[in-house]
């Protein structure tokens, strides 16, 4: 009985065997019907689906993998299209199909040495395998070896006379090699032999452009386009060659033709709308995008486009409203969470950014973009070295990102690394010869080295590039001043002010000059044209009349001085250096007091007043009263809490007392949102870093400085202390001999002696 119990149960476990392994033959055939049903419907993803069910069931099933390969291509999935091929290749090696699909991979992904084995591996099985030695032929002609290139096009027309493909290539190649006519004769060849064919008549349109043979290239399009009406495609391709003409009227008509002609087709609607953005006409641009939606409007593509256009161009909420939208429904969309770091900072919402680009970056480890943002987000917080770490591997990443060199070039001009600022410049103008930005920076570098005739070279091309920007004549006038060639100095600067005759850099410059050669009537009297040119303008109106009242104080015209610095405040409450220029005359004259007395009477009239304030915190501070300064910068602030003038003073005296540094440094944070140039402001930033001991925070603001007012000796002073923290002794000597020689009694100069005896 017992025996005859084991004999019952093997035969049942056989039995469920076998009608288990019937049902999974049965269940992975099924899902590989349904697979390739859904793949001929166009049903990718239903497609992709029931392939991997397939797959579940029986891990080797070459069929299912085959069509799995191909499903991913059609969605667009490289990656997973790649990895199938590989399995694939795995289970059957000697297919040459699947070896020539992954030399295809590796061919695109630049990888020409493997791609070279798998083409090499069919060809050892068969020698005249035409699309093996048309993948050979494109590697040895990446790797510029066009004669062997040359002979495996002429190897596949010898096996097949009508292979247009190897006609193209080796008219591609034969024009590299400088044999124009038998190029242009080969693609007239593969155009007899498929008159119908629209490649290679396509690539006889490249071949005539790229000769500049621009007539005959129209003609060859045209033609095409007569053969070929209902082709949307080639309409494109005739407006694009009408826009590379400035054509731009016919360039819209033959956009709008490819609209015409295949309505349902999103390409011509987004190429046209990108037409529409370069040209400037955003309303017609932003109406094509949405027509493009309007057909397919669950493309989250056109949506990512739309809120790209709208950030483009600073619509900020729109870009905002797209973004949040298209994030509701693809949470996980790469491109738009990068876009949404990008709004985080142009925003300046500097942390969000660095959290977001921290989390893409961890997907996607070589996204150069990702990179470049997290440093400008950095560079937003002031954390320079961490921005420099970002910016390079962007560029390690992508060699010919040209914002990003250009970016990482700013960062060492502002460290004074002159000769990297100079690499990254001509890195980026070796590939782009008239790049401004590139140009421009590459010569500031040559001027901060004193190397003059490299630097006007920069600068005289760049006013052949763009002879209606002043930036030019401006530098070359800069040169002209240090090697004191003043005629021709003034007559840079005065073309400069001829294009753009409200730049305040410029004209203090020209006034500077004239003051050099005691012309003070010619100073003052364009002083007054200057008030006139910009009296709709309060900021610039104050920098007049303070270059003014300084042009008297240096012909000791006290009274007419105190008068242009009143008045700088009168229009510009905000403006910082008037409120010193009047402190210094009150000091000079021994009027504090007076003057004290005379800003409390005018608070008792009216203590809302911020400016008394300001003027009496000033005085104190020259007294070295800092409790009493310190009392009055923050009443002014009490009263008014945006006055960026006390703001940064109170900063200033805070950081010199090694006082609530914290504090200091939100205060002159904020004196710099609210004016991001002033040099003096630049100054106070700088002084709380140093003692804070950020020193290359402190290099920084300093350089900035420097570059608006180059002869202050305490920003130079301040600059060699940080130089001198830092360890680079011989930097730091430049800059105390440098303040020393601008004022040998300035506040510091004896510490700058000490500290020169001991270096």
């Amino acid at each position: 009985m017992g025996r005859f119990k084991i004999f019952y149960m093997v035969g049942l476990l056989a039995l469920i065997a076998i009608y288990g392994c019937s049902s999974d033959e049965e269940k992975k055939l099924s899902y590989l019907e349904k697979g390739k049903t859904y793949f001929e419907k166009g049903e990718y993803k239903s497609a992709k689906i029931e392939l991997k069910n397939a797959i579940q069931i029986d891990h080797e099933y070459i069929e299912a993998y085959s069509n799995l390969g191909e499903t991913y291509l059609k969605l667009g999935n490289v990656q997973d299209a790649f990895r199938t091929f590989s399995m694939l290749a795995k289970l059957d090696p000697d297919n040459t199909d699947v070896q020539l699909k992954l030399a295809g991979f590796y061919f695109l992904g630049k990888k020409f040495k493997e791609s070279r084995e798998k083409v090499d591996s069919v060809l050892n099985i068969e020698p005249n395998n035409i699309q093996a030695l048309l993948v050979l032929a494109g590697i040895l002609d990446q790797e510029k070896n066009l004669h062997e290139a040359a002979a495996v096009f002429e190897k596949i027309i010898g096996i097949d006379s009508k292979q247009i493909r190897a006609y193209i290539g080796l008219s591609s190649v034969m024009a590299r090699q400088g044999k124009l006519t038998g190029a242009e004769k080969k693609l007239k060849t593969a155009i007899d032999i498929s008159p119908d064919s629209i490649q290679p008549r396509i690539s006889l349109f490249s071949f005539y452009l790229n000769k500049k043979d621009y007539d005959s290239a129209e003609v060859e399009i045209k033609q095409t386009i007569e053969l070929n009406p209902g082709n949307a495609d080639l309409y494109i391709i005739l407006g694009n060659f009408y826009f590379s003409q400035k054509n731009k009227d016919k360039a819209e008509k033959a956009y709008l033709k490819a609209i015409e002609t295949d309505p349902k087709n999103i390409k011509p609607y987004m190429v046209i709308a990108g037409f529409y953005d370069s040209s400037g006409i955003k309303d017609k641009a932003l109406s094509m995008f949405n027509k493009a939606l309007d057909i397919h409007p669950e493309d989250i593509k056109i949506m990512d486009t739309i809120a790209r256009f709208h950030l483009k161009d600073r619509n900020i909420d729109e870009a905002e409203n797209c973004i949040n939208n298209i994030l509701e429904k693809r949470p996980k969309y790469f491109p738009t969470r990068m876009l949404k770091g990008e709004l985080f900072v142009l925003k300046q919402k500097f942390s969000e950014a660095i959290e977001l680009f921290d989390i893409l970056i961890k997907e996607e480890a070589r996204s150069a973009r990702a990179y470049y943002f997290k440093g400008l987000a950095h560079i937003g917080k002031d954390e320079h070295k961490i921005a420099k770490t970002a910016i390079v591997k962007t560029i390690e990443l992508k060699p010919k990102f040209i914002e990003a060199k250009i970016l990482l070039a700013k960062i060492y001009l502002r460290e004074r690394n002159f000769d990297l600022a100079i690499k990254e410049s001509k890195d980026v103008i070796a590939i782009l010869p008239n790049n401004y930005k590139a140009k421009l920076i590459a010569g500031n570098a040559y001027m901060n080295q004193r190397k003059f005739k490299n630097a006007q070279d920069m600068f005289e091309s760049l006013i052949k590039i763009a002879p209606d920007n002043p930036a030019g004549y401006f530098r070359i006038g800069l040169i002209n001043s240090f090697q004191k060639k003043y005629d021709l100095a003034l007559s840079n600067f005065e073309k400069a002010m001829s294009i753009n005759n409200k730049l305040m850099d410029v004209f203090a410059n020209i006034i500077l000059l004239h003051a050099a050669k005691k012309e003070f009537d010619t100073a003052i009297n364009k002083c007054e044209k200057q008030i006139k040119t910009v009296k709709d303008n309060p900021a610039l109106l104050a920098i007049v009349h303070d270059i003014k009242g300084g042009l008297y104080l240096a012909q000791k015209k006290k009274i007419k001085a105190e008068e242009s610095f009143k008045k700088a405040l009168e229009e510009y409450p905000d403006f910082l250096k008037p409120y010193y220029s009047l402190a210094k005359i009150y000091v000079v004259d021994k009027k504090q007091d007076k003057a004290i007395e005379q800003y409390k009477a005018i608070l008792e009239k009216d203590p809302k007043q911020a400016e008394p304030h300001m003027l009496i915190g000033i005085i104190y501070d020259m007294q070295k009263n800092f409790d009493l300064s310190e009392k009055h910068y923050r009443t002014a602030l009490d009263i008014n809490p945006d006055f960026a003038p006390a703001a940064n003073n109170l900063a200033y005296l805070l950081a010199l007392r090694d006082k609530n540094l914290n504090e200091a440094l939100a205060l002159s944070q904020k004196a710099k949102e609210k004016f991001p140039d002033d040099p003096g402001i630049m100054d106070t930033l700088g002084f709380v870093y140093y003692k804070k001991s950020l020193y290359d925070s402190a290099e920084r603001e300093f350089t900035d400085s420097l570059e608006k007012i180059p002869e202050n000796p305490m920003v130079h002073f301040h600059l060699g202390l940080t130089y001198h923290k830092k360890g680079n002794k011989k930097l730091a000597k430049v800059e105390f001999e440098k303040a020393l020689s601008i004022d040998d009694s300035f506040d510091g100069s004896e510490e700058a002696r000490k500290i020169l005896s001991e270096l």
